[in-house]
């Protein structure tokens, strides 16, 4: 199969074909040289990042050991409870308050009132009355997270612990 161009448009096809490849080669030759330059940016960029997030990174560690550890001559009851995100409930600030209780501690529903009132004000809308610590008490004994001490008479409160219930 012969084809039908002449020498004059094979030699111009084939400088045309020369010229395109070697504009190509020099076209990757720069691109790999800023690629290269880039290679060698990126590489030094993370170096430095890498020697400067170890040593951040155990200083966060020692730090965060650090302000996990209790506070020196707070009692637990002293410390403030985690409430979570955003403006908690009454329920929510009386059972952190009975949880900072030691166990075997004795408590009836209005000293915890008064507790929750003098450590917990400017978390609450309103001060908690008795009556509504009683509450959750009585649920709290419910799910057996405390026990009753002193069932409550007309002239006295109920009285309630934490941890194991005393044996009689």
């Amino acid at each position: 199969m012969r084809s039908k161009l002449s020498v004059s448009q094979v030699v111009t096809s084939l400088e045309e074909r020369l010229a395109f490849h070697r504009h190509q080669e020099e076209l990757h030759a720069q691109q790999e040289g800023h690629h290269r330059e880039q290679r060698t940016l990126h590489a030094a960029e993370a170096e430095k990042i890498q020697s400067r997030l170890e040593p951040f990174r155990t200083a966060a560690e020692s730090v965060e050991e650090l302000a996990e550890e209790p506070i020196p001559g707070l009692k637990p009851k002293q410390q403030t409870p985690n409430l979570g995100p955003g403006q908690p409930n009454p329920t929510r600030v009386i059972r952190a308050v009975v949880e900072s209780y030691e166990p075997g501690e004795r408590f009836g529903a209005n000293t915890l009132a008064a507790d929750v009132n003098r450590s917990h004000s400017d978390k609450l809308d309103a001060p908690v009355d008795g009556r509504a610590v009683s509450v959750v008490l009585r649920r709290m004994r419910e799910e057996r997270r405390i026990h009753l001490v002193r069932p409550g008479k007309a002239y006295s409160e109920a009285l309630y612990s934490r941890g194991p219930k005393p044996k009689e």
